[in-house]
């Protein structure tokens, strides 16, 4: 894996960690989650999902974008639920 590679996907990992700590994950999500990289012009995308059948088929559960020159990362979470706000 190159230093670059690594710097993003480290990049990648802390924001999509806080981002997640406002959800729900559920325990057998933990043990299933597969990490899948790709190239977007000027921007890796890291996607943590539950795999499928079929690629078709896998649950998306965060997408971190980081933005390969400036390292300025936006994280998307979908389909958990947030976690209860205290009463």
């Amino acid at each position: 894996m190159s230093k670059e590679l690594q710097e993003l996907e480290e990049i990648a990992r802390i924001a999509t960690k806080k981002a997640l700590e406002r959800y729900v994950v559920p325990d057998e999500y933990k043990d299933n989650l597969v990490l899948g990289t790709q190239f977007k012009e000027e921007k890796m995308i890291f996607e943590l999902y539950l795999p499928g059948e079929t690629p078709k088929d896998a649950i998306v559960i965060s997408s971190a974008e980081v933005d390969r020159k400036t390292r300025k990362v936006t994280v998307q979470i979908t389909n958990l639920n947030p976690k209860s706000l205290p009463q």
